[in-house]
């Protein structure tokens, strides 16, 4: 998946931060789906909380590499695995 892609899909779940996860949730007509969680690990969760409509995955890459302790190369294949895994679970 794209980023652009990610972001338009972003705009049908809420989430709610819960220890160092995050809890995305489905809505359907503004109303959340609770028979349907996802949590995000801490990678998901930082792309999930600072993608903007702006975004590239290289300037979330290098907010990640500010963030945490990964060099640039290993932040870029952690968010497009996150991406690629999060299209599998949102677009079923």
């Amino acid at each position: 998946m794209d980023i652009s892609t990610f972001i338009a899909l972003k705009k049908n779940y809420v989430a709610r931060s819960v220890a160092n996860e995050l809890i995305v949730v489905p809505l359907t007509n503004n109303v959340a789906q609770m028979n349907t969680l996802y949590t995000l690990n801490e990678t998901g969760k930082f792309v999930w909380e600072n993608v903007q409509p702006d975004s590239t995955i290289d300037n979330l890459a290098q907010k990640m590499t500010e963030e945490f302790d990964v060099n640039q190369a290993t932040a870029l294949g952690d968010i497009q695995k996150f991406l690629d895994s999060i299209q599998t679970k949102l677009t079923k």
